[in-house]
């Protein structure tokens, strides 16, 4: 099934509040104090420590390297581990690693009483760092067209341009800290504990594997699937890939195995298909009977030669204690289409089974003598 387009609007509109604060501290002049006014007022400082200052000042930036590194990762990055993970977990993540990291900052720092002021969302990017690594490390995300690199090194780029942010002094600033940068990131990997970060970084990889092996044969493609299979015994793509590859490759048992696995993970609307290729390899019997009838049942309205099919390899396979409740609705399907098959079907049912139930609610209908 293919995935829709999103758009990652909680990346979006981070990046571009923390530009316009840039821009609004950009033609502030400098205070006395060697800084601009606001981000006096709004920074965190430990001898004034409030929760308003604690949140305004994850807005603020003390330089251009400052924001540039975290505005790149939040581009590059934010987008999509957002769509990844939903924009409400991502926002979750980015904000309470936030605050853990000015938390952290005060508990290490907050004896000093400083009047300098600590701002950046570098402690939200730190989360975002570590909740992520847990599961996307090796996810690439877009750079250029055609072009992408891994969170990995997006990351370790984030991270030197910390470090020059810390130490290269741009125009009057406030204060960054590291410890606020070692809160946040403790904070997204307790987070990704806590939320249980799903896998889909590396199934995404996964699926990028078999994108490329497609294009080198279904020998190729079937390694790749088992492959990812070891790891994600439940992702559709790979068992449809799978699937798809074994049928080329002309062998019917495998691609049977592979469309009975994907039937047990698929959606319910995603089931058509799969049975009616399970039948035309007439391989309908790898599902118990019952679950054939309860599944003729779901499809005889909108898919009604799909229903009689399945219904037929009840009744033509092995004896089963539902094989005349399967004849007597396969003849009730076939009634409009062709009343001679439907009046073999149920002389058969007569027939076999005089005495079963099925037989009597015919006779009730007017179908049999």
């Amino acid at each position: 099934m293919i995935a829709k387009s999103r758009v990652p609007v909680v990346t979006i509109l981070l990046i571009a509040v923390n530009l316009l604060a840039a821009f609004w501290i950009a033609l502030e002049e400098p205070s006395v104090r060697g800084y601009p006014e606001a981000i006096y007022q709004l920074g965190f400082r430990t001898d004034a420590p409030s929760l308003g200052t604690a949140f305004t000042s994850l807005f603020l930036h003390a330089n251009i390297f400052h924001l540039l590194g975290n505005m790149v990762f939040l581009a590059a990055v934010g987008a999509a581990v957002e769509l990844a993970t939903g924009a409400f977990r991502f926002s979750a993540v980015y904000f309470v690693s936030g605050l853990a990291g000015v938390a952290t900052y005060y508990l290490v720092t907050g004896h000093s009483g400083s009047h300098v002021p600590l701002v950046g969302a570098s402690g939200c990017i730190a989360g975002c760092a570590g909740y992520y690594s847990v599961r996307y490390i090796g996810l690439k995300v877009p750079i250029a067209p055609n072009r992408g690199v891994s969170v990995a090194a997006v990351t370790g780029a984030w991270l030197v341009l910390q470090i020059v942010g810390a130490f290269v002094k741009l125009g009057d600033t406030g204060g960054t800290s590291f410890w606020a940068h070692i809160g946040g990131f403790g904070a997204g990997i307790v987070l990704s504990v806590l939320f249980r970060a799903p896998d889909l970084g590396h199934a995404k990889l996964g699926h990028e594997v078999l994108e490329r092996m497609n294009l080198r044969g279904p020998a190729a493609v079937v390694y790749a699937a088992r492959q990812h299979l070891e790891k994600h015994p439940s992702d559709p793509m790979a068992l449809r890939e799978l699937a798809n590859a074994y049928s080329l490759l002309d062998d019917p048992k495998s691609e049977t195995q592979a469309l009975f696995q994907l039937l047990n993970v698929a959606p319910d609307e995603e089931a058509a298909p799969i049975l009616s290729r399970l039948c035309e390899l007439g391989s309908a019997g790898v599902l118990i009977p019952s679950k054939r009838m309860q599944y003729a049942e779901k499809l005889k309205t909108d898919e009604p030669e799909l229903a009689k099919a399945l219904l037929r390899s009840v009744v033509n396979g092995p004896e089963d204690v539902g094989t005349p409740d399967a004849m007597l609705a396969l003849a009730a399907l076939e009634r409009s289409d062709s009343p001679e098959r439907a009046e073999a079907i149920l002389s058969d049912l007569q027939r076999r089974y005089p005495l079963h139930a099925a037989v009597e609610l015919a006779r009730k209908r007017g179908w049999v003598a």
